[in-house]
């Protein structure tokens, strides 16, 4: 008894570490009693800082703008759900690499569709067409189609109907009992007629647009679905139309017929409608994932290759933050990406494209956080996902406040822009294999908290490394970074794995390496909460004159390279300059004044310009130490910047020229302070 009221004691004394609490700074600033809405939110996130010109795929939302815009939420009107959630729309395209999309056109044909208030469509319609230069996406839901607004006998598509003739259903010859879900043999004429009823949709939507589709994504939900073998092989005309076929294997059978299936489907309009003859067509869950999914070499097919290469669309959903590394029934953690990768790429399929979503619950403290989703997205770009199919689902009322998942939105762009970074060897290499010749999807390491995933240039001996240490859930107090050992190419290096993530460069084609983090700057926080300064480690430039010299200051200790905190530095030598791209959106958070600070580790004085489109200022820095200075050592170099200078343009080139052989840089700082101190950085 006594044990027990001293061990009360301690946990009302200790109560934080009894009664676990969610960090507040992993939420919006002000949550949960102020609101800041979701479009102001965005606004004043940081800039994604994509390189520019990169050519990455843009991202695709499947957030619904109109949702996303405040619709059902109380005090909110159509008018201005859908007013705000089209400036999410162009806020989104024009800040964070997003399609502009227009989601399910099912609308009856007529002419209102421009000029009813009410409809949303109407305001996608006319922000599609204001922006020509931003690619389209469109989403339809073959599930969802309504024959009856177009002149059909029924309001449900075909596929969907339960009174066709019996020879339409599968039937298991077991207990002579037809079951009423559609059989691969059902007739063609179910499928194409609905296809007709899409092309219907799409023409109408179509004449309504003054600029092309670029991209048309089917939700992919529909039957036939991917049914037991167990059902199948006990169905008398499957088994004849699959001997019919000469095909041994159950699954390419059921892969070949639904992808028959589905073209049936799709060729009525992306065939049918001479305005998409280059328009792309996608389809959900086309995929090499384990459990229910079509075979992945036959149904990839399924979707128009992108620039050449098939991209599988898996759904990566884990909800919940101790759903990371397995999977809860349909929700989906990092093993599903795994063992559909090894299969995808195996096959020869380096790209992906996941759908992707932290959790849409209505209390937001039950979904995963921001840094522990930047991680896990991280991850999945190393691995191959060019771009992501942002997720996020109100399935009924109460629908979740907007300003309570908005961040979702800016994560897979945070991500894609990191990615931008490393292009050549995205483009050019590809994960690893073990010794059976397989791919290595997830590395190796000893940490059950830890993810790690590898990516090397397939003629260079050049390495992209993602690390992330994952939580369980979101009120434990658990590390937000780990130091942890793996080993790249039979020798050991040491790296810090942080729960945002973070992703290294890895350079073993010269002795010493060179080796550095292209993300540093992310933080742990929610994005509304990251710093407005703005910091650039020199290494991670945009561009630059020609090739500059690279230096990281590691150690060595037992054989191991020890990176956990090498710096890398930027050698210019003269008439050399490096440049960082920086937006104008990100300075108009700062004050009036605002102040470049270069952080140098020359060894004697040097010289050079800052040069910003066609304003440029002369620095010089008379070093006060020594000949042998040290790397670790360095001194700062301070210039006022006119503002309007950087808010000319949307992104301004930021170049560092040196005027002699011995500039130095580590670091750049763009500030409306003249303070270098980055506690917490």
């Amino acid at each position: 008894m006594i044990n027990k009221v001293l061990s009360f004691i301690i946990c009302f004394s200790f109560s934080i570490s009894c009664f676990s609490q969610i960090d507040t700074l992993e939420f919006q600033k002000g949550y949960p009693s102020k609101k800041y809405d979701a479009l102001s939110q965005l606004k004043n996130y940081p800039s994604p800082r994509y390189v520019p010109d990169n050519h990455f795929l843009r991202l695709y939302n499947w957030m619904s703008p109109y949702y996303a815009g405040g619709a059902g939420q109380e005090g909110i009107t159509v008018s201005d759900a859908i007013k705000t959630g089209t400036d999410i729309q162009e806020e989104l395209a024009l800040n964070w690499n997003y399609y502009l999309v227009i989601s399910n056109p099912r609308f009856a044909p007529g002419e209102y569709i421009l000029n009813d208030v009410n409809s949303p469509y109407s305001s996608f319609i006319k922000l599609a067409n204001k922006h020509p230069e931003i690619p389209l996406s469109v989403t339809i839901f073959w599930t969802q189609i309504t024959p009856k607004a177009f002149g059909g006998a029924h309001y449900e598509p075909n596929i969907m109907r339960s009174d066709y003739p019996e020879s339409f259903y599968l039937k298991d010859a077991r207990i002579n009992k037809t079951k009423r879900v559609l059989s691969y043999v059902a007739p063609d004429s179910v499928f194409i007629q609905d296809g007709q009823v899409q092309k219907r949709q799409l023409e109408n939507l179509i004449k309504h647009l003054t600029r092309s589709i670029n991209i048309i994504n089917e939700n992919g939900e529909e039957p036939p679905k991917a049914y037991k073998k167990s059902i199948l092989e006990n169905d008398d005309l499957l088994i004849a139309d699959k001997n019919k076929l000469h095909l041994e294997s159950w699954e390419v059978y059921i892969a070949k017929k639904k992808r028959g299936i589905r073209h049936l489907y799709s060729s009525q309009f992306m065939e049918g409608i001479p305005q998409l003859k280059n328009t792309w067509f996608t389809v959900y869950q086309v995929e090499g994932g384990p459990i229910d999914r079509y075979e992945w070499n036959t149904s990839k097919s399924t979707c128009s290759r992108i620039n050449g290469n098939y991209y599988s669309t898996p759904d990566f959903y884990p909800k919940t933050p101790d759903n990371w590394k397995t999977r809860k029934g349909a929700w989906h953690g990092w093993k599903w990406i795994n063992d559909g990768r090894k299969v995808e790429i195996a096959a020869g399929d380096k790209f992906f494209s996941p759908y992707v979503a932290a959790g849409w619950s209505f209390n937001p403290e039950d979904d995963m956080r921001p840094a522990q989703w930047l991680g896990l997205l991280k991850c999945l770009s190393v691995v191959g996902a060019e771009f992501y199919y942002t997720s996020y689902f109100n399935l009924k009322q109460p629908y979740t406040k907007p300003e309570n998942y908005i961040w979702q939105a800016a994560m897979p762009a945070y991500t894609q822009a990191l990615t931008t970074h490393y292009a050549d060897i995205f483009r050019n290499g590809n994960v690893l294999y073990d010794g059976n010749s397989k791919p290595v999807i997830t590395y190796p390491v000893s940490d059950d908290d830890v993810i790690v995933t590898v990516r090397k240039h397939e003629q260079k001996k050049q390495y992209i490394i993602a690390a992330t240490v994952q939580p369980n859930s979101n009120t434990e107090r658990f590390p937000l970074d780990k130091n942890i050992e793996i080993k790249i190419d039979d020798e050991w290096i040491l790296i810090n794995a942080r729960r945002q993530g973070s992703v290294y460069f890895f350079d073993k084609s010269q002795t010493p390496y060179v080796f550095y983090q292209l993300d540093k700057w992310h933080q742990y926080e929610h994005p509304s909460r990251w710093r407005k300064e703005l910091i650039y480690e020199a290494e991670n430039f945009d561009t630059c004159s020609s090739s500059v010299n690279f230096q990281t200051d590691y150690k060595t200790i037992y054989d191991k390279s020890d990176f956990t905190s090498a710096p890398t530095f930027v050698a210019l030598h003269s008439k050399q300059w490096i440049g960082f791209s920086v937006y104008s959106r990100d300075i108009s958070h700062l004050g009036s004044k605002v102040y470049i600070m270069i952080n140098s580790n020359g060894r004697k004085d040097v010289q050079g310009e800052v040069i910003i489109n066609d304003w440029k200022k002369e620095f010089s820095l008379i070093n006060k130490l020594s000949e042998n200075n040290t790397m670790g050592e360095s001194e700062w170099i301070k210039l006022e910047i006119p503002r309007e200078v950087l808010m000319k343009d949307i992104v301004s080139l930021v170049k560092i020229l040196s005027d002699n052989d011995s500039l130095i840089i580590d670091r750049i700082i763009i500030s409306d302070t003249t303070n270098t101190d980055l506690k917490g950085y």
